[in-house]
This record gives structure tokens, C-alpha cells and sequence, in this order.
């Protein structure tokens, strides 16, 4: 920006950034949702783990791996996306539900990896779960809620 001037500038992903978030974010979503049903739905089915037991671990590795490439995305977002909305005032109340979520997510992540506690990591893998189910639908209503804005501002 010069001098006393805003520029109005693009807060819109680029199809690059685009393919990254969303594949980096799929990826992440869905080898949580599938750790998840392995554990929650085989259980201690002998028949089924023999199956698909090993695949728990190697989901684990995935969603890991994919954690820290969000972690390099959500950096690329904050001058971009994140500041420039911030500054033209758009979508701040699902773009900070975003944020939050996303950094509670990090945090959970933190503590289940890290965590010595049984009890806490009891209460962390049951948040983390629960929050990680609920992202896609906050990004939903995050994007509906930003192209709505776009759509719906007076012509100049």
C-alpha cells in the first residue's frame, strides 16, 4: 500500500493454492475420518484387524505427514488470505472460527503426539476427533459465506 491509499487487493486463491489447501486438507480429513473408523468400528474384531489393522498405523503416518504441509499452507495464507481479508474487513467471523479452529487442531494434535498423560490424551484424541469432523464444515460455511459477500456487494 502507498501512501494514504488502500489498494484493493485479491484475497481469492490462486488455482495453485487452491489445489494445494484442498488436497493438503483432504488428505488430512480423510485419513483422520479413516483412522477413525478403523478404531472406533473394527474394534478388537480379530477377523477384521487381521485385515486392516496394519492400515491403522500407516493412516497415522499419512495424517502426520499432511499435518505439517498444512502447517507450511496455513503460513502461506496468513499474509495472503488471512491478512488481506482482515484488512478489507471480509468474512472476519467464520475467517476467526477458521483460525481458531485450526489452531486448536494444532494444539490437540501437539498433545496427542506429545502427551505423557493417559487421561489427557483420553480427552485430547475425543476433542481433536470431534473438531476434525467438524473443519470441513466450518470451511464449507466459511466459503459460502466469502462468495456470498462477493456476490452480494454493490456495484461501484
Amino acid at each position: 500500500m502507498r501512501g494514504h491509499h488502500r489498494m484493493r487487493r485479491n484475497i481469492r486463491f490462486s488455482l495453485r493454492m487452491n489445489w494445494w489447501f484442498y488436497t493438503v486438507f483432504g488428505v488430512l480429513f480423510l485419513s483422520g475420518l479413516m483412522w477413525l473408523a478403523l478404531h472406533y468400528f473394527a474394534g478388537e474384531n480379530a477377523d477384521f484387524n487381521g485385515h486392516f489393522g496394519s492400515l491403522k498405523p500407516q493412516l497415522l503416518r499419512i495424517h502426520g505427514g499432511a499435518a505439517m504441509v498444512s502447517l507450511m499452507v496455513l503460513g502461506v495464507l496468513i499474509p495472503t488470505h488471512m491478512q488481506r481479508a482482515w484488512d478489507q474487513g471480509k468474512n472476519r467471523l467464520t475467517g476467526i472460527m477458521m483460525v481458531s479452529l485450526c489452531g486448536l487442531m494444532i494444539v490437540s494434535g501437539y498433545g496427542l503426539y506429545y502427551s505423557g498423560s493417559d487421561t489427557l490424551r483420553f480427552w485430547m484424541s475425543n476433542f481433536h476427533s470431534v473438531s476434525g469432523c467438524l473443519l470441513p464444515l466450518v470451511l464449507v460455511w466459511h466459503t459460502y459465506c466469502g462468495r456470498k459477500e462477493r456476490t452480494h456487494r454493490p456495484s461501484m
